[in-house]
């Protein structure tokens, strides 16, 4: 008797992880969900004064983590790194901010992502609010587009933090 407790036992077991393994796989094809986000990201800007504005361009690197999530291929807890080339106009009449860039989670896939501000700064101390589209990806992320609003702070040594909350789906 004991060892027909002791395969059920192991039955059991192996059932659970089976099941909690199809929920995780079913979990990654999700339709649609939200998630929130902070990025932690180093400044490399090249600046040209002309005509009246500034025109900086350069990358950023760095990493972004999900901090909430209602399912899907955004785990909650996870992390990707990131790089994006962005170009910024900046006059008397605002600031028009471009970033596009690929964010790579731990298994090699990628998502691809496109920034934009109209508000802010880009100084230490500065920000701002913008949006950024989600345009497809890799792996987990292919077909899958959204959008984000976000906020950004500008630290000293070339750092800034964005935090942002998204909404996406699976096309």
């Amino acid at each position: 008797m004991l060892f027909q407790n002791q395969i059920a036992a192991v039955l059991v077991v192996a059932l659970g992880t089976l099941c909690a393994t199809q929920m995780a796989a079913a979990d990654h094809h999700a339709k649609s969900g939200t998630f929130e986000f902070v990025q932690a990201l180093n400044t490399d800007y090249t600046v040209v004064e002309q005509s009246g504005q500034t025109i900086t361009a350069g990358s950023l690197k760095g990493s972004v983590t999900i901090t909430k999530s209602s399912g899907g291929p955004f785990e909650e807890g996870s992390s990707q790194t990131q790089v994006a080339v962005i170009y910024i106009k900046k006059s008397a009449a605002g600031i028009d901010l471009i970033a596009d860039g690929i964010q790579t989670d731990a298994d090699g896939d990628k998502r691809f992502v496109n920034g934009r501000r109209s508000a802010g700064d880009i100084a230490v101390g500065g920000g701002g609010r913008g949006t950024q589209e989600m345009i497809g990806g890799t792996g987990k992320y292919e077909g899958i587009t959204g959008n984000c609003e976000y906020t950004v702070v500008y630290l000293p040594e070339n750092r800034i933090v964005t935090t942002g909350t998204c909404e996406w789906q699976r096309n």
